[in-house]
Parts: structure tokens; sequence; C-alpha cells
């Protein structure tokens, strides 16, 4: 059945389903950047300190680590960053969700109503037929 509420509650699922897809975006985004944590870390563990040579070869070391370890703290400061906004989008997908809820609730009513009113119809429309029918009969 149509109700007032059809459009309203398309355009509000709409909108959660828009809030999780992007909840799901920024999940899979730190699950990315967990995993990359974790090859910077295995590539750190696999270096070597260097026990002999010159002093570049110790210079380098260093500058690789250190390269290493900046690019594991931006991946870090990222996570932190999408763990704020993944919570962000949480508060407003409850929000969302709540509106979408009641407008559905709504719908439901409406069609109760809608449905009570048809049943009433039915109903007298039912007695009229009767009615006509006991007035032919006792023509008869």
């Amino acid at each position: 059945m149509k109700t007032k509420f059809d459009s309203i509650v398309k355009i509000k699922k709409n909108e959660t389903e828009k809030i999780e897809r992007n909840i799901h975006k920024i999940n899979s985004s730190i699950k990315m950047l967990k995993n990359r944590i974790k090859e910077i870390k295995t590539k750190l563990s696999t270096l070597t300190f260097p026990k002999n040579g010159n002093f570049s070869k110790f210079n380098q070391y260093k500058a690789m680590q250190n390269i290493l370890i900046n690019e594991m703290n931006e991946y870090k400061h990222q996570i932190k960053v999408l763990e704020n906004r993944k919570n962000e989008l949480f508060e407003e997908y409850k929000k969302a969700n709540t509106e979408y809820e009641k407008m559905k609730y709504l719908q439901a009513e409406e069609i109760k109503k809608l449905i009570k009113k048809q049943k009433q119809k039915e109903n007298i429309e039912m007695d009229e037929i009767a009615i006509l029918l006991r007035k032919k009969n006792e023509s008869k």
C-alpha cells in the first residue's frame, strides 16, 4: 500500500546505508594500514646492524630505520584519524537509523489505518448488499 511516508522511508534507508558503506570503507582502510604496519615491523626486524665497514653504512642503516619508523608512525596517525572519523560516523548512523525506524513505524501505523478504513468500507458495502438481498427476498 502506498503511504505518504514511502518516499521518506526510502530516503532515510538510503542515508543509513550510505553511512554503513562509509564505515565499512574506513574499516577496510584501517585494516590495510595495520597490515602495512606489520610489513614495516617485519622489515625493521630483518634490518641487520652493520658489524663492520665505514660510518656511511651505519648512517644508511640509521636512515633506513628512521624512514621505516616515520612511515609506521604516519600510518598509526592515519589510523587514529580514521578511528575518530569512524566514531563520528557511528554517531551519525545511530541518529539516522533512529530516524529511519521512526519513519518505518509511522509508515506501518499509516498502513494499519488504511487497512482499517478499507475493512470498514468493506463492512459497509457488505451490509448494503445484505440489505438489498433481504429486500429482494422479502419482495418475492
